[in-house]
């Protein structure tokens, strides 16, 4: 295996989060079988060679109603398993706060998709998140390096899912860590006739900033200021050997409140130090006067990391994890943010 740094992917997230559980080889035509109520089945997307999607769908689901969806994107370097161990507590699938245990709780069905990959490192898969431009990082890897069309393949992904359950068309959501959290970003920009709203953690928007199209989009973004993998205050560097210029979160804010049209001023709000022995404390900042809501969670001296979720190379590789607030957060901004 290469060693980290020549597999040029943006943040370790996925690369440890995602290799170190077992998926069978074989998926399921999921518009072929039955997806009930609280089902989880792993499935393929025809016209894409070895990427697949995990689907979890709600238990108390009645089998008819449309289901709102959340698109949770995994790290650079990882895998579909990768996106939902990260956001979990000790990495352990299924916990209580797990992001998919959460949505599917509250109604939601929650599909993880695989980017792009190969033998024999078929579970170290990035996203084209954009970028690239003169000096500029290109995000993330051989998917944006090769120009992978990651919006078709996302296109294709919703048919499918949308073969296996009834999905509500006004509450289709993005979310994703690092080279994922910047695959939200663009797809909020280039998909906002699907997409009701995106949450971003640790990948800003590198699309945007390599003058790619973007329009107005509810968007949450989540970032610590001592990430050591996307820096807050982005420019060149990483915790892997990256070349070119990462876009900064006050970059990204700064995009998405022109063109949400913000006119008012920022506000700012702590968050509760539920757990000071964390060594993390976050503030909200909100932007007023936007026809499309615009907001950050600053997790101070957090790292590249999910909140509340797994230290998966531990404090001294990616930083703190904050156990101030989880993915309720997320949640309670897709519940407030359907498509109008």
């Amino acid at each position: 295996m290469p060693r980290l740094g020549s597999l040029g992917l943006t943040g370790v997230a996925g690369l440890v989060a995602g290799a170190v559980g077992c998926r069978p080889d074989f998926l399921d035509d999921c518009g072929a079988i039955l997806v009930g109520p609280g089902a989880r089945v792993s499935c393929q997307v025809p016209g894409h060679v070895d990427r697949g999607f995990d689907l979890a769908v709600p238990a108390a689901w009645d089998g008819v109603t449309p289901l709102p969806l959340v698109i949770a994107y995994h790290g650079g370097g990882g895998n579909r398993e990768g996106a939902q161990r990260v956001t979990c507590a000790g990495g352990e699938l299924g916990g209580p706060g797990c992001l998919d245990t959460m949505a599917t709780a509250r109604g939601y069905a929650v599909v993880s998709p695989d980017g792009t990959g190969g033998r024999p490192l078929r579970d170290v898969r990035t996203w084209n998140g954009g970028g690239g431009g003169p000096g500029a990082y290109c995000a993330s890897g051989a998917a944006c390096a090769q120009g992978i069309d990651d919006l078709g393949y996302t296109d294709d992904l919703l048919i499918e899912v949308g073969r296996a359950i009834p999905v509500d068309p006004q509450r289709v959501h993005a979310t994703g860590l690092s080279n994922g959290g910047a695959m939200a970003h663009r797809l909020g920009c280039e998909r906002p006739q699907v997409i009701a709203a995106i949450a971003a953690v640790g990948g800003a928007n590198q699309h945007a900033d390599g003058g790619g199209a973007c329009g107005a989009m509810p968007v949450l973004h989540i970032h610590g200021t001592d990430d050591p993998c996307w820096p807050f205050a982005g420019g060149i560097g990483g915790c892997l050997e990256q070349e070119g210029r990462k876009t900064s979160v006050d970059e990204t804010m700064a995009g998405w409140a022109a063109r949400n049209g913000c006119a008012g001023p920022t506000s700012e709000q702590s968050l509760p130090d539920a757990d000071p022995g964390d060594g993390v404390t976050a503030f909200r900042r909100v932007r007023a006067g936007c026809v499309a809501a615009t907001e950050d969670i600053v997790m101070v001296l957090g790292g590249h990391t999910w909140p509340s979720g797994w230290s998966y190379l531990g404090t001294d590789r990616i930083g703190r994890v904050t156990r101030d607030f989880g993915n309720e957060v997320i949640l309670d901004f897709f519940d407030a943010h359907p498509r109008p």
